[in-house]
């Protein structure tokens, strides 16, 4: 594969009738700090409680995370809470990892919530992407910004779709890494068009849920 064709993103035309809304908490810290599971979680149950009647989604990349958090939340919310399966109840929440959001997606109704709890940048464990990180160190090139941020805005783009397409629903995006690194610009711009919710209520978040214009 050529690095043109790893280099170029094709980004969703900005039409603002196909703006999603976007909350973006900017207490969260960082994915690689001790502090962020325990954040993370207060922030997911938080969003969920306003989300009582609709069906919620939250991906999570890291596996032994999403099995504690499964359980912390079913301890809650009882057989609400399902891990990657396809038959849920109306107000059902999955967990699940992106390879199973991406691949099955189209199989589940649209999610009044939609949960990133962290960006979807390729893992260095796979061995396919290692092999392709050592093909870019070897040319002395950017394999961050030329194979793994790529990857992840295209990932990213496909994940939201189908709230963008519903014109319903809310994107909660729990990865601090936006606000503070270089590359954050760019993953706004591959979510755009977006409305923010800089906070929320019950009353602001359900407007989303019932076509409002969000803030």
């Amino acid at each position: 594969m050529g690095l043109g064709e790893l280099t170029c993103l094709k980004f969703l035309p900005d039409r603002q009738g196909e703006a999603i809304q976007l909350y973006q908490p900017e207490g969260i810290p960082m994915p690689n700090t001790p502090q962020y599971q325990s954040a993370m979680v207060r922030e997911v149950r938080s969003l969920l409680s306003v989300n009582a009647r609709g069906f919620s989604v939250v991906i999570v990349s890291d596996t032994p995370l999403k099995g504690q958090l499964a359980s912390l939340l079913a301890a809650e919310y009882g057989s609400r809470v399902q891990v990657e399966q396809t038959c849920l109840e109306d107000h059902g929440i999955l967990i699940t990892d992106w390879n199973f959001w991406r691949s099955h997606q189209a199989q589940l109704p649209t999610p009044q919530l939609l949960v990133l709890t962290t960006l979807p940048i390729p893992s260095l464990e796979d061995p396919l992407v290692a092999g392709r990180v050592s093909y870019y160190k070897h040319l002395r090139q950017d394999w961050f910004r030329l194979f793994l941020l790529p990857e992840a805005l295209s990932q990213l783009q496909r994940a939201i779709a189908p709230v963008r397409n519903a014109s319903q629903g809310v994107v909660a995006l729990l990865d601090s890494r936006v606000i503070f690194r270089s590359y954050g610009e760019q993953v706004l711009s591959a979510m755009s068009p977006f409305a923010r919710l800089n906070y929320f209520d019950g009353d602001l978040f359900l407007d989303s849920f019932q076509g409002g214009s969000g803030v």
